[in-house]
């Protein structure tokens, strides 16, 4: 009996328990689960080339020689295996390959092995997401089959592509556009497409990056003055011509904007992305729902999602293993790349700490004890109100040397180098920053030394930022995107006069890191460059 058939028969608390039952367990028991895992995965792991390399050959007893053996690992460790796709060497036979980007400059993509194991247990972590996504009480939902889904998101070979494949056999609904039209299309046009349906058949549930339904939310409401000569009513559901006509009565009495929850009753509306925290109030605001965040990612899966009362997140106990370096420990290795950060167990954690992600995927999975690049923060090991007895969580941002703007392009060290490279710019030395607008937009911040030789200063500013514009769509097909569909001005520049980054290095010993510099250190950076005192 799939999903569906549970739904029709009205079989809530069976189909509740099934998808949602988790969430009952202590900490004891959810542990239980993870160390379970985790042996079945080291036995699976131990049979094979790349287990045999991750694991030195060895085969731990126990979790805790698992990780005493076993280093923390990046996707450099496994990339000359997985990239040519090489199936003989994983643990177990992979039924697709998930795509994702890595650093655009040096190493475009990253790929993962997906096993049916995998793939099945991802299927189920997601219908948790959509039944809490129509809940707002332990118990209580609001899927029922037969939906209208707005989908917002990349098809395959990303993760976020597998959706309408892995829900074909267990529920109905209605993908907005169809999943067979929507793979040929780019970003923009299924967006378009799919609010066009929605615009004639209603939506019932939405899943987008936050920041893309954030920026819908103000496209609505900014054409919403001219929309009634833009849609035609002979294309439209009787209903839908109903609420279009009252939300339009509405704006004009009010002199205020349509909103997409004057238009749409969502039953539940499902977000992702880096900024999620900085415009989910917004979205609420716009949208008329409290959104559910779900957290994932190529290498791990969906490996978390927010409950009905979306007020923090939860790690899914059956899909990878998890441990977190605090960030104290993430300091000290990013001054010391040869320093071994320590990492904690989900019940060795501190509440109000922030942690880097490190899994272990589960079920036949490649990556072992692998830094995820994801920093969260443990806001509670408890939440009585929900009588969860588990930690939850929120994301912050990605790890210090990658900035990801928007959940659509992470620029590294590598890729800003390479597009100054190629720019030729006279620059001597650099330092970015991830910095938000007064909306809370993400955008990166560039701190630039211009040889005095090179650019006249008046107008370097100008000068560099076009040319870095220019080479970061070249280098990053996921940067045109930023303004082209979100309206953000994704790279600010500031110069500093040249011999700035040599003071501070005179000064402190060391040289302020290239990629998010401390808070102290920017302080510092900015009070010789407007000193002038730089030696130069």
């Amino acid at each position: 009996m799939n999903l569906h058939q549970k739904l029709k028969e009205k079989q809530f608390d069976r189909v509740w328990q099934e998808y949602c039952g988790f969430l009952d367990f202590t900490l004891a028991e959810y542990m239980e689960v993870q160390n379970r895992l985790m042996l079945e995965q080291i036995d699976l792991y131990a049979g094979c080339e790349l287990g045999r390399r991750i694991m030195k050959g060895k085969k731990p007893a126990s979790v805790d020689e698992f990780r005493q053996i076993v280093p923390l690992t990046r996707y450099r460790d496994y990339a000359d295996l997985l990239l040519p796709r090489i199936e003989s060497v994983l643990p177990s036979k992979p039924l697709l390959w998930i795509e994702t980007t890595w650093e655009g400059a040096k190493n475009p993509i990253k790929v993962a092995p997906y096993t049916d194991s995998m793939i099945r247990c991802h299927k189920s972590s997601f219908i948790t997401c959509l039944i809490l996504s129509t809940s707002n009480e332990k118990g209580q939902f609001n899927l029922r089959g037969g939906e209208n889904f707005l989908y917002g998101l990349a098809p395959l070979p990303y993760l976020t592509g597998l959706a309408p494949l892995i829900l074909e056999d267990e529920i109905s609904v209605n993908w907005l556009p169809p999943e067979k039209e929507a793979v040929n299309m780019g970003f923009s046009q299924r967006s378009k497409l799919g609010f066009k349906m929605g615009m004639q058949n209603g939506v019932d549930l939405f899943f987008g990056l936050s920041s893309v339904i954030a920026k819908m939310g103000d496209q609505f409401s900014a054409g919403s003055s001219g929309s009634a000569s833009k849609i035609n009513p002979l294309e439209n559901s009787v209903k839908m011509n109903y609420r279009l006509l009252k939300a339009w009565k509405n704006s004009q009495d009010t002199k205020t904007a349509i909103r997409p929850k004057d238009i749409w009753s969502l039953k539940g509306l499902i977000c992702s992305g880096t900024d999620s925290a900085s415009v989910k109030t917004k979205i609420e605001q716009d949208w008329g729902v409290r959104p559910l965040e779900v957290f994932g990612g190529t290498e791990t899966t969906c490996i978390a999602t927010e409950t009905w009362s979306k007020n923090g997140l939860v790690f899914f106990p059956d899909v990878c293993f998890y441990e977190f370096i605090p960030w104290s420990e993430v300091e000290k290795n990013l001054d010391d790349p040869d320093y071994v950060p320590h990492t904690y167990l989900m019940d060795e954690l501190q509440a109000g700490t922030d942690y880097e992600l490190v899994i272990s995927n589960f079920k036949g999975g490649a990556f072992m004890r692998y830094r995820v690049g994801d920093i969260v923060k443990c806001l509670s090991l408890s939440n009585e109100a929900d009588g969860l007895k588990m930690p939850q969580f929120a994301y912050l941002d990605r790890e210090p040397g990658m900035i990801d703007i928007a959940g659509f392009t992470r620029i590294s060290a590598a890729t800003i180098t390479e597009a100054l490279s190629l720019s030729q710019l006279p620059i001597n030395d650099w330092c970015a920053i991830k910095e938000f607008d007064e909306e809370n937009r993400a955008f990166l911040h560039l701190f630039a030394e211009v040889n005095p030789n090179g650019i006249h200063t008046a107008s370097a500013r100008e000068i560099i930022n076009e040319h870095l514009a220019i080479y970061f769509r070249y280098i990053d097909s996921d940067y045109k995107d930023l303004k082209a569909l979100l309206g953000i001005e994704p790279l600010q520049v500031t110069i500093m006069p040249a011999g700035t980054i040599k003071r501070f290095a005179e000064l402190f010993g060391r040289r302020p890191r290239k990629m998010n510099p401390s808070h102290f250190d920017m302080i510092e950076l900015l009070k010789i460059s407007r000193d002038g005192n730089t030696g130069e």
